[in-house]
């Protein structure tokens, strides 16, 4: 029995050896390999990230796969119903809520990118990367007093409330499934949309979340408001949001997942627009991507 990785780099240690006292075989392999290789006997279990979309033709190359381990909480990265016909059982982090009520980085890496967008950071580094210092040409906005809009008062959510607080920040929260005491409900997205400064989204993808930010309900965001996502690319319409940034009605934007990061990000309208815009920041899906996180997770699911 052979347990495959097709993206080994800096997996736990700890996680290999709970994988092999269960019996199995440890086997670092690679997508280049599974790019060129017909067929993979023998291996029951395949460790996947999100590098690629799990699909028939990468599952039909693993006839004896058993079980498909993704380290992750959203899944439109695999094919669940190729899934279901093959009999094969999907271990991923989906509802173990108290073990990933001890994991931040995604919440953090939000905060990260909502101090970016205020403080216009990546903009000044590349100034002065270039050999400039004008500091009068990045004047940013303090977050003390200015309104927040969280989308999803979930575990992550929460967090950034949490974060949110400690800058005396006025907190609102849209979430149609959480009541909360402690913080200001909105029972409409587009109210929450028009009094936000900063609006940060925090939801899974389904068909109610698909382009939950589209052309309808984006005329009714504050002018200038900053929008935060790290949940899924499709959570937003991509072309109504890149033009509520090129006509003004956004002042930034800052992204750690697109629409099209797995099939033809070349095509997706924010990766066209970032070469023009100081105003966009798009990171390659790093929320969840610290070394402290991942190797937690991967422990996590192999002691399961």
């Amino acid at each position: 029995m052979i347990v495959y990785n097709a993206e080994p780099l800096d997996f736990s240690e700890k996680a290999i050896k709970s994988w092999e006292k269960k019996g199995y075989i440890y086997y670092a392999g690679s997508w280049d390999e599974i790019d060129n290789a017909l067929c993979f006997t023998n291996v029951e279990v395949l460790i996947i990230r999100l590098s690629r979309k799990i699909d028939s033709s990468i599952l039909k190359k693993f006839p004896d796969l058993k079980t498909l381990v993704s380290a992750t909480t959203g899944l439109d990265h695999i094919d669940l119903n190729e899934l279901n016909i093959r009999g094969i059982t999907l271990l991923s982090l989906k509802k173990h809520n108290d073990f990933l009520n001890t994991i931040p980085s995604t919440a953090e890496h939000t905060w990260a990118l909502l101090m970016s967008l205020a403080r216009m950071i990546p903009a000044a580094d590349l100034h002065v990367s270039k050999g400039f210092w004008q500091r009068d040409l990045f004047k940013g906005h303090q977050l003390k007093d200015k309104t927040i809009g969280i989308i999803g008062l979930g575990r992550t959510g929460r967090r950034v409330a949490h974060y949110a607080e400690a800058f005396d920040m006025v907190i609102y929260f849209y979430d149609p499934y959480v009541t909360d005491d402690k913080y200001r409900r909105i029972t409409e997205l587009e109210e929450l949309l028009s009094i936000s400064d900063f609006i940060t989204i925090h939801v899974h993808l389904n068909h109610s979340t698909r382009h939950l930010i589209n052309e309808r309900n984006i005329e009714a965001i504050k002018k200038g408001a900053y929008l935060i996502n790290t949940s899924r690319g499709e959570v937003l319409d991509d072309k109504a949001v890149t033009r509520a940034l090129i006509d003004g009605k956004l002042g930034g934007i800052a992204v750690d997942v697109l629409a099209k990061e797995l099939d033809h990000i070349q095509e997706d309208t924010l990766w066209q627009l970032k070469s023009k815009c100081q105003n966009i920041i798009i990171t390659p899906h790093i929320g969840g991507a610290t070394l402290e996180a991942m190797k937690l997770c991967e422990e996590y699911l192999a002691s399961l």
